[in-house]
């Protein structure tokens, strides 16, 4: 008789799940065990099917419960959990969509066209196919999120390209480092959450001196008097962290965006001409 991987998955793991159910919370919104553990084995696969399950419990609590029970909850329809995620990523979706549009209407645009989708909402059939589902927790929901509007600004301004009446169309076509080019949007902003997601990984004293030394713009003594090091101390520990978040941002472009060394140079070459990244906000949302 054939077994269901589903129901497999749920009693092997059952454990993991349960620590996963816990942490999230996931009784206020009336998210039952399986019903999570359905998301996870999704998140698993998608993550690596051939994974040992040891491996797999280990990915499992390093999971963001909190973000995937509310994706999961909003998913499935609840309601109070909607509310919820809109009061609290509906800022960040605008945020994120002005900066790739530059423009407040294109950007309130951009960030609308996204809501059907991530509610499920489907005019053809009852059923709700919400973008949520396809939320693995493996990153914050607003790192997910930017990722997706990225990658909608990047359709868009491609089907506008290909609908645009031939004579409009410039003679010279776009080159990889022409601010013309679509992908340049989608890798600034992938820089940018590979630097958020870098930054929140990183120890909280070794933030504290980031954010010292490039937004309060204080000297390595100064730096050194106020966290009682020694300011050679303090020199070594900065470009360790910045060595230390360059291979974590590009570790996380070849993993999460599968990346290419020529896109991850473009991505650098991109942001140093235009980068609209705030690493003050960036150091405080990860404390």
């Amino acid at each position: 008789m054939p077994t269901d991987p589903l129901a497999e998955f749920l009693i092997s793991h059952a454990q993991a799940i349960l620590r996963l159910h816990r942490r999230g919370s996931a009784d206020a919104f009336g998210l039952s065990p399986a019903d999570l553990g359905t998301a996870l084995y999704r998140s698993v696969h998608s993550w690596n099917a051939d994974a040992q399950p040891a491996a797999i419990d280990e990915y499992l609590d390093a999971l963001r419960a909190d973000d995937l029970v509310l994706a999961c909850a909003c998913a499935n329809g609840d309601e109070r959990a909607w509310e919820g995620f809109i009061e609290k990523y509906r800022p960040v979706l605008y945020a994120a969509a002005h900066t790739l549009t530059r423009d407040e209407a294109a950007a309130r645009e951009l960030a609308d066209s996204l809501w059907a989708d991530l509610y499920g909402a489907n005019p053809r059939s009852e059923e709700r196919r919400s973008l949520l589902a396809y939320y693995g927790g493996r990153s914050a929901l607003a790192t997910w999120l930017h990722a997706v509007l990225a990658r909608r600004f990047v359709d868009l301004t491609r089907l506008a390209a290909r609908t645009r009446p031939l004579e409009s169309r410039p003679n010279e076509p776009a080159t990889e480092g022409d601010p013309s080019d679509p992908d340049r949007a989608r890798y600034v902003s992938a820089l940018s959450m590979a630097l958020s997601e870098a930054l929140a990984a990183l120890e909280p004293r070794d933030r504290l001196r980031l954010g010292y030394y490039y937004l309060e713009s204080l000297t390595l003594r100064e730096i050194a008097r106020v966290l009682n090091e020694h300011p050679s101390s303090v020199s070594r520990r900065l470009q360790q962290t910045r060595s230390e978040l360059k291979r974590r941002v590009e570790r996380w472009l070849r993993r999460e965006q599968h990346l290419s060394e020529e896109q991850i140079r473009l991505c650098y070459d991109y942001a140093s001409e235009q980068w609209p990244f705030d690493l003050g906000r960036a150091l405080s949302e990860s404390k």
